[in-house]
């Protein structure tokens, strides 16, 4: 039967057991709650699709013979930059979960007094001859700075979106450059063959004549020289055709396949409608969203440095075992950690935060003033180019071709001159390659100011409004 010394000694050891038990789970318990964090980031899984698109196996390639959709769909799905540029906001979705993490309870525990002559001694474990010690330290954060880290990590996984965003826009805008330059090196390359073939022809009509005394051996010369320098333009269009062919591998991630691509139609140019300068309020391009979300971090970011002086406490709970007969038993301790700002009250942290908000908040200024600027640039060079297209097209190109037309003509017929039908082929080249770059100067001129678009309504634009689209809001769990 147990005396009632002994009751009172175990009683308590039980409560200090039980007490210790009920501070760990006080401590620990809330850590585990989550919160549901909403977060206006662009959040996207590491290998997005174009919306309403199958996913591609980016390992299997194509046919060569491209059409735009599959290559936009491919850009946005296997272009190595969009790729690099989604894996980065894994990193920022893990700051979100850390920025909400509580800090850890600290457990000690250790023993003292242990005599190397008596030893541990008989007993229970609660009669040993060995003191031991056990303690809980429960830090607690004040001034707010979970929910500000938590606030500024959403903001900065925001940005991170929006730039992730932002570089399939640019990835899209290098896509059109170089469909409109490959189809503008098959297209350039056509007409080298046609007038070389065309010189040919008129080469071999004149070696006729000159067989029949119609011509002089130096008109012959004349046009065997333009011949030549036929061929070498054709050489040098193709060797362009070739660089372009590899420009449009590396985006698409097609380089085995590179020298047998083919562009299948001209670029889609956009009809003169998207116009119209928006204040910079209502602008939706993905680099002026990533502006702005990292300027509301940088605040944050201020905010959590000011939250630094106020004092954090730290919480501990302690039970002590001193063996009798020389000790007392069990104790209980509490004890509270106070920090003493007797060297710094965070003066530099928060200069720093704050030079770095004053920092987003300049550079978020110059981003909108400078693509405000670069959006009316780049409208007015549309009309222009635009302008020039249809003028060249309309009235100059139509005259050479017939002129050309009528000198070959009438030099089979013996009625020209071959110096005359040198001259209006070669008037016919000169037109039919600068309509050409001036149609190449729209299509660049296009894509580039649908590409800098600020209005609101860039994401019905179907090309460059795959960037605002393509990564809808999502929540983030912390805990």
């Amino acid at each position: 039967m147990m005396t009632p010394l002994v009751l009172v000694q175990a009683t308590v050891r039980i409560s200090a057991l039980a007490l210790m038990l009920l501070f760990a789970a006080a401590v620990l318990l809330p850590g585990q709650a989550t919160a549901q964090v909403q977060s206006a980031a662009p959040l996207v899984s590491p290998t997005p699709a174009v919306t309403d698109a199958p996913l591609l196996d980016c390992a299997a390639l194509p046919r060569p013979d491209l059409d735009w959709p599959l290559a936009q769909q491919r850009l946005a799905q296997c272009n190595r930059d969009v790729r690099l540029a989604l894996q980065s906001l894994r990193a920022a979705q893990a700051d979100v979960q850390i920025a909400g993490q509580r800090p850890n309870p600290t457990l000690s525990t250790g023993v003292g007094q242990y005599s190397t002559t008596v030893g541990a001694g008989a007993g229970g474990p609660f009669d040993k001859q060995v003191d031991w010690l056990a303690r809980i330290d429960q830090p607690i954060e004040r001034g707010n700075k979970r929910d500000l880290r938590v606030q500024a990590a959403s903001q900065s996984l925001r940005a991170a979106g929006w730039s992730a965003a932002d570089m399939l826009r640019q990835q899209q805008l290098a896509l059109a450059n170089a469909w409109i330059d490959l189809w503008g090196a098959q297209e350039k390359s056509r007409l080298q063959r046609e007038l070389t073939a065309l010189y040919r022809n008129t080469y071999d009509s004149a070696q006729r004549r000159l067989k029949a005394g119609d011509i002089a051996a130096s008109d012959v010369a004349r046009i065997d020289l333009d011949l030549q320098r036929a061929e070498t333009d054709r050489i040098a269009a193709n060797s362009e055709l070739i660089r372009a062919r590899f420009v449009m591998a590396s985006l698409l991630a097609m380089e085995p396949q590179a020298p047998q691509l083919k562009a299948a139609s001209p670029w889609p140019a956009s009809e003169p409608a998207i116009s119209t300068i928006v204040p910079l309020g209502e602008a939706e391009r993905p680099d002026l969203q990533a502006a702005r979300a990292q300027q509301a971090a940088a605040d944050s970011q201020a905010e959590l440095a000011r939250s630094l002086q106020t004092r954090d406490i730290s919480i501990g709970l302690q039970v002590d075992r001193f063996a009798p007969p020389t000790g007392f038993g069990t104790t209980l301790g509490a004890y509270v950690s106070i920090p003493l700002f007797t060297n710094h009250r965070y003066e530099g942290e928060l200069a720093r935060a704050e030079a770095d908000r004053d920092f987003a908040a300049a550079a978020r200024a110059r981003l909108e003033q400078q693509a405000r600027a670069d959006q009316q640039r780049l409208l007015e060079a549309r009309l222009g180019a635009r302008l020039r297209r249809e003028r060249l097209e309309r009235e100059a190109l139509p005259v050479a071709e017939k002129v050309a037309a009528n000198a070959e003509l009438a030099y089979r017929k013996g009625a020209g001159t071959v110096l005359e039908l040198i001259d209006a082929l070669r008037q016919l080249r000169s037109l039919q390659l600068e309509a050409l770059a001036v149609r190449l100067d729209e299509d660049r001129a296009d894509a580039a100011a649908r590409a800098e678009m600020l209005t609101a309504t860039a994401a019905a634009d179907p090309i460059f409004g795959e960037s605002l689209r393509l990564l809808p809001p999502q929540t983030v769990s912390v805990k």
